[in-house]
């Protein structure tokens, strides 16, 4: 094998035509609206007020992940 060769990589978990959802990265809510309308660029999470431009494009599977860890924080926080 070239330096240069790609090796595909066979990942079961991997799903092509599974469904990409916008999410939250602090919480993982998919409740996201536009702040300021939209003219900013900016996400509004209405589940825990996060504010910023970067959100994740997260399957059912990754979106539990960020929530388990999120509340997780949340409890040892109490």
């Amino acid at each position: 094998m070239e330096d240069n060769d790609v090796e595909a990589v066979n990942d079961p978990d991997l799903d092509e035509d599974e469904e990409l959802t916008e999410v939250c990265p602090v919480c993982g809510s998919s409740d996201l609206y536009y702040e300021a309308g939209g003219t900013e660029g900016l996400y509004h999470c209405k589940y825990c007020g996060y504010i910023g431009a970067f959100v994740i494009d997260a399957n059912q599977k990754m979106m539990k992940l960020i929530r388990d860890e999120y509340e997780s924080k949340e409890r040892v926080s109490e």
